[in-house]
């Protein structure tokens, strides 16, 4: 791959976030809005297998596409889905379970996967539970994941992964090291490099990872 490409966005964030949610959201809709006139067309299905606060699933139907998300967590589930017209296309679960879940194929997927720093034994994909602790382990649920999320988009499709390097005790290379675990699934294309226009004191880029169904 050569060097990663390099594109300005502005940092917005559109939406007020819930009570129950802190004020460090990362995943402005403008991030979103950028991949999908990229990328898509009106009508297309645009899949978030980490639903979240619903980011790309709120921008995908304001640009007139069809939005289908997954999000484990049931305040976050409840919250997104409740605001959105194809509310019926959020499904409360595991996204390493959506061969179970009857979706269609999809044109396009994007999304920002919950992060795990190295040093944590907290496994945001398994809520924590100490039988499921640790790096090796999330990143081989990432691997499975994407595995399952590569069988349900359409051949030649592209799939877009937000995720940043973790500093702090220990440096996590998480945007190299998800890169790992998803490109035997899907083969990477780019990774971007978004500066933000007008920057959070302590957040100036984020990574883009693009992948291709092929």
């Amino acid at each position: 791959m050569t060097a990663p490409t390099l594109i300005n966005i502005p940092f917005k964030l559109e939406r007020n976030p819930p009570p129950f949610e802190g004020n460090d959201i990362k995943y402005p809709e403008e991030l979103v809005r950028h991949f999908l006139k990229l990328y898509t067309k009106k009508g297309d299905k645009i899949l978030d297998p980490f639903t979240g606060l619903g980011t790309t699933l709120f921008v995908a139907e304001e640009m007139g596409r069809i939005p289908y998300g997954i999000e484990a967590d049931e305040q976050k589930f409840e919250w997104s889905a409740g605001q959105l017209q194809h509310w019926q296309n959020v499904i409360c679960g595991d996204s390493a379970n959506i061969d179970r879940f009857a979706l269609p194929r999809m044109d396009f997927c994007m999304t920002s996967p919950p992060y795990m720093p190295k040093h944590h034994k907290w496994n945001p994909l398994f809520a924590g539970d100490p039988k499921k602790a640790g790096y090796n382990t999330y990143l081989r649920r990432m691997k499975t994941i994407f595995q399952k999320i590569a069988q349900q988009m359409k051949k030649n499709s592209y799939v877009v992964v937000q995720a940043d390097n973790l500093h702090g005790r220990t440096y996590t290379p998480l945007v190299r090291d998800l890169s790992l675990a998803i490109e035997p699934s899907l083969k990477l294309e780019d990774e971007i490099i978004v500066k933000w226009d007008n920057p959070k004191p302590d957040y100036p880029f984020t990574h883009c990872l693009v992948f291709k169904k092929v």
